[in-house]
This record gives C-alpha cells, sequence and structure tokens, in this order.
C-alpha cells in the first residue's frame, strides 16, 4: 500500500480473529498475546507478526508499537486494555487508541483517560476500526450496511487531475461517485454532470474500500 498502516492488537482471542478478516486497511498487524502457541493461531492470516508478552507492558509495546497507527487492545481485561492504550497513546505516540470494554460500566473511564473509542459489541469493531484509519487527508466517515461499498470524505489536492473537469469528463474510479461537495464559499451542493470540481473543494463520495488507496493517489495525495 502507498499508506503505510500497521495495526497492534493486544490479546489474541476470537475478536481477533474476526476482526483480521474483515480488516483490508492495513498493511501490517502485529498481534501481542501471552499464549506461547498464539503465532500457530494465525498462521494462515494476514497478520505480519506475533509478540509473545504481556500487552501492557511498556517494553513490550515498546518494540511492537513503533511507527504503528493504531493499537485496538481486545483482551478480557478491562485493566490491561485500558494501560495498554494508555502507554501506547501517551507514551509511544500511536496517533488512535481502541479498547474492548467487558464491564460496560468502565466505558467512561476509558474514554476519561484518553481511550478514542471503547465498545463492548464485536458486531461494531471492524466498522470503527476502519472509520478511525485516516489515509493522510482522506477520512471513512460511513460502512454501508451489507455492502462493500463506504462513504468518504476528502479535500481535492491541487496536484489532482479531477481540478478544473466535470462529473462527466473526469474519469472516476471504478465506478465511484461524488455525491456532496462543499466549495471554498462553504456552500454545499449535489453535483451533477456539469459540476466542476476544483482544488480545495470538500468532497464526499461513495466507492469500494478496496478502491480507497487509488482514490487517495488520484485525487488527495
Amino acid at each position: 500500500m502507498g499508506v503505510h498502516m500497521k495495526i497492534v492488537i493486544v490479546g489474541a482471542g476470537k475478536l481477533a480473529h474476526y476482526l483480521i478478516h474483515e480488516l483490508e486497511q492495513a498493511d501490517k498487524i502485529v498481534i501481542i498475546d501471552k499464549d506461547p502457541d498464539a503465532a500457530k493461531k494465525f498462521a494462515d492470516t494476514q497478520v505480519s507478526e506475533v509478540i509473545n508478552g504481556d500487552g501492557s507492558s511498556y517494553p513490550v509495546l515498546s518494540v511492537a508499537c513503533k511507527d504503528a497507527s493504531m493499537i485496538v487492545a481486545l483482551t478480557n481485561e478491562d485493566e490491561t486494555n485500558l494501560l495498554a492504550c494508555q502507554i501506547a497513546k501517551k507514551h509511544l505516540g500511536v496517533p488512535k487508541a481502541i479498547a474492548r470494554v467487558n464491564n460496560p460500566k468502565n466505558r467512561r473511564i476509558m474514554e476519561h483517560f484518553g481511550i478514542d473509542r471503547a465498545f463492548s459489541g464485536t458486531q461494531i469493531l471492524a466498522s470503527m476500526i476502519e472509520q478511525e484509519i485516516d489515509f493522510e487527508g482522506l477520512r471513512i466517515v460511513h460502512r454501508i450496511k451489507n455492502s462493500n461499498h463506504v462513504l468518504i470524505e476528502f479535500v481535492l489536492s491541487d496536484k489532482s487531475d479531477a481540478c478544473g473537469k466535470s462529473m462527466i469528463e473526469y474519469k472516476f474510479i471504478h465506478g465511484s461517485r461524488v455525491v456532496v461537495m462543499a466549495g471554498a464559499d462553504g456552500d454545499t451542493i449535489t453535483p451533477i454532470g456539469s459540476t466542476v470540481m476544483n482544488a480545495g473543494d470538500q468532497i464526499m463520495m461513495v466507492c469500494d474500500k478496496r478502491d480507497i488507496e487509488a482514490i487517495w493517489k488520484a485525487m488527495v495525495h
């Protein structure tokens, strides 16, 4: 991928397996788990590395989190999840932290201590992480249910070939389409075929999530 996206996952349980199979945006996934046999569980997945150790330990996290974009703590212990996320964010510079909350009463505590997202339902995890992943100026704002399509938002780069072209003239990637855009004056419009795109326009687009990187390269980077 042109955009480096490394995710560190603490906890090698069923939830980690679910997440890995759902997540397509990461080009490197590192798992931390105390179980010495954890590596065997992920032999046939896209996991890059499995580290045997305590995911709430600074020495372990300092190795795992180098150049990481996000940490996701999925253990059965809220204290471990909180510590892992806090160390990664506050001391190791990891931009995003998401934690599993086993006791819903602890959600506020997690958020109070700076965790970006705290969740208790497995079904929202993949969607939550996709929305947090940031392609340096491109953001996923909504995942469309029962579909590979997502709604993305970005500001059109002055380097893009789309600048100065109308919706009809520009060749959008794999049928992606602009649904809303706003110019420098802040006025929001629903574009038509003759609508011209200009550098600095804020654009909301529906696309296949597999095309996000290509769109990022063509219109944002």
